[in-house]
């Protein structure tokens, strides 16, 4: 009882003594003694000495024992202070506004701090290590037998970091493991060939380092470089690995010596046919030299031929001659880019005219003095003299005897004013007859007014190898006459006819340079028929618009590549001299006709590159969803999905483009 009572009494002192003079303790250092102290009063003692705010966890209970013969300094303070919590099973986690949580052991590692390599001694924090060299699997099993009961450590297969938490302190003498481990040990060493290509003996060796007997990390660190100038390889990788490599290519490079003087050459990408004359041109420049210069005999014995069945070149030569074709036909056969080519060609027209014209007859009979007076237009109808002969000539063809050449002159006036009212566009009124004494009169008033608009859109798409040619046509063949001729006697007649395409045709070639820059050698037509020559004529007339032009033009970029902006103004006038002059009084001896026309015609492209599979199929969604998403417009009773699969079987491409 005594001495709980004493024990009270220095801890109401020891308080006292910190709150009142806590900074100036904590720069002059302070003993600590404690001897079964409550673990909170502890906590509220270095708090009121260290200044800084503590938040406890209601689990934080026991008691403390502290022994100090020396001064601590402050930072000594807050060191002892980690160290007695973690002896009673506790630590402190930092938080966000600057105070420290109190908590224990086992739940710690959820709130631990992530920090680099700062950290106090028995505070427990978390770090990650970025290894460079080492395997994390290998790192992370050299590491656990080192860490906390309460520690926690993650790594993964493939990616080069090692998730750890413990106490800092601990932290510091695995850093140090750590970075003993994650050194390069990888060695590098030459080989030249004599015998064996060094582009193929670099597949071979990153074949056999994929092969079951060598640890993954041997499989991510090997490379293989093949030096085609020399005909060197240079490998890099485990000294084990290496050293059990070479004699193997040595051996391989070795036995290519007496291998003969035929080889056949499998390409991968390029056209074996398309390959064979430049290589037949190389080979004549290709010599083989001894050490004084001179040329060894036997060099001008090389024959390489083509295999178009199974994409190869066969090459009969000499083992050295062999590598240096080979090394150049490695270095032509890569895998080229395609490309998207779209064009917009829009073309929007505007026609507007006016007609107003006014005619008229007038003619004396037999029995009638008025002179025969007409005004008749060649661009207006109907025809006033046709419709008027037709009417007079009835009346007269009614009283007649039946004359057969009157009626067939009535029959034929008829026609040609039923032909000459059918071509009537537009508004017409007028008058006309006979009166009793003969006099034939007739009057015709015509007005029109038309506007005519049109837009054409046409978007012709195709794709395409990197430097060769393509062609799009869309449209028609029509028959061109391009000769007649007639025989002996005018017997035997024939005509030569040539088929001419007409529509929208797209040609392109383009080619890829640095920096994803495409040049285009382009050639776009757009061609329509409008029609006959005359109406006695079966020749055909064509409008034709036409672009021939090589453009430079970056990835995914649009450029115009041309246009006509067309505008067409025409005025007519057809009168009677002098009278059609008058003023207000003169429209009614005249004709007038005004038309206009305006056409605007814009070519635009662009090109996107298609490097892989994913930028193809991307391509293909897309075209494909558009075309989907217009069929379900228009309600299509057979959806473009059922019909891709019944006919090609698969999966049809959705929106995105993806398989």
């Amino acid at each position: 009882m005594i001495k709980s009572m004493k024990y009270a009494l220095l801890s109401c002192l020891l308080m006292s003594s910190f709150q009142t003079g806590a900074v100036q303790a904590a720069s002059e250092g302070q003993v600590l003694n404690y001897n079964d102290a409550d673990i909170r009063v502890f906590i509220d003692d270095i708090a009121a000495l260290t200044g800084r705010t503590f938040i406890i966890d209601p689990r934080v209970k026991g008691k403390v024992n502290v022994v100090s013969s020396e001064q601590v300094s402050a930072e000594g303070v807050f060191q002892t202070f980690l160290s007695a919590l973690r002896v009673n099973g506790f630590t402190v986690v930092p938080t966000a506004s600057g105070a420290f949580k109190i908590v224990p052991d086992d739940v710690a590692g959820q709130d631990s701090t992530l920090v680099g390599a700062s950290g106090r001694g028995d505070q427990l924090v978390t770090r990650v290590f970025t290894l460079k060299f080492a395997d994390p699997l290998a790192v992370q099993a050299a590491a656990k037998p080192f860490i906390d009961k309460n520690g926690r450590t993650f790594a993964r297969k493939g990616m080069q970091l090692v998730i750890m938490t413990d106490y800092a302190e601990n932290l510091r003498r695995i850093a140090d493991l750590i970075a003993s481990m994650d050194t390069d040990p990888s060695v590098i060493r030459t080989l030249t060939l004599e015998n064996t290509s060094a582009t193929e003996m670099a597949e071979i060796a990153l074949s056999l380092s994929t092969q079951p007997g060598f640890e993954d990390s041997a499989r991510l660190t090997l490379t293989a470089l093949p030096l085609e100038s020399s005909n060197t390889l240079i490998l890099k990788g485990s000294r084990d690995v290496i050293d059990s490599f070479l004699p193997v290519l040595k051996e391989l490079d070795k036995s290519n010596a007496s291998r003969g003087d035929l080889r056949v050459i499998y390409l991968k990408h390029a056209s074996a046919e398309k390959l064979l004359p430049m290589l037949e041109t190389i080979t004549k420049s290709l010599s083989r030299k001894d050490a004084t210069g001179k040329e060894l005999p036997g060099n001008s014995d090389v024959t390489i031929s083509s295999y178009a069945g199974a994409n190869a070149l066969v090459i009969n030569a000499s083992s050295e001659m062999q590598q240096k074709v080979a090394g150049v036909i490695h270095m032509l056969d890569l895998p080229r880019a395609q490309v998207l080519v779209e064009a917009i060609v829009v073309e929007v027209s505007e026609g507007a005219a006016k007609n107003l014209g006014v005619q008229y007859i007038l003619a004396g009979g037999d029995r009638s003095n008025i002179p025969f007076t007409v005004a008749n237009y060649s661009n207006t109808a109907p025809n006033i003299l046709a419709v008027t002969g037709a009417l007079a000539l009835d009346g007269d063809s009614s009283s007649s005897d039946g004359d057969s050449d009157s009626t067939s002159t009535s029959d034929l006036l008829k026609a040609t004013a039923v032909d000459s009212l059918l071509g009537l566009n537009g508004f017409a009124l007028g008058i006309g007859g006979q009166s009793d004494n003969g006099t034939i009169f007739g009057a015709v008033l015509t007005a029109l007014k038309q506007d005519t608009g049109s837009n054409i859109l046409s978007t012709p798409s195709i794709v395409t190898m990197d430097n060769e040619p393509a062609r799009f046509l869309s449209g028609q063949e029509i028959p061109v006459t391009t000769g007649e001729a007639l025989g002996s006697s005018n017997t035997n007649p024939f005509r030569t006819i040539e088929r001419k395409d007409v529509g929208v045709q797209l040609e392109v070639t383009p080619q890829v340079n640095e920096g994803d820059e495409i040049r285009l050698a382009i050639r776009q037509e757009i061609s329509s028929i409008a029609g006959s020559v005359g109406t006695d004529s079966s020749q055909l007339i064509t409008n034709k618009r036409e672009i021939q032009t090589t453009v430079r033009v970056k990835d995914g970029e649009i450029v115009v590549l041309g246009g006509l902006i067309e505008q067409t103004e025409s005025t007519r006038t057809d009168k009677i001299p002098l009278l059609g002059d008058i003023p207000i009084l003169g429209h009614a001896f005249r004709s007038d006709s005004k038309s206009s026309a305006k056409t605007n015609l814009m070519i635009f492209l662009r090109p996107t590159i298609l490097r892989s599979s994913d930028d193809l199929k991307a391509a293909t969604g897309h075209k494909y969803g558009y075309m989907r998403a217009k069929q379900a417009g228009i309600k299509s009773q057979i959806p473009l999905d059922v019909l891709v699969q019944e006919v090609m079987g698969g999966t049809a491409p959705d929106m995105q483009g993806n398989n």
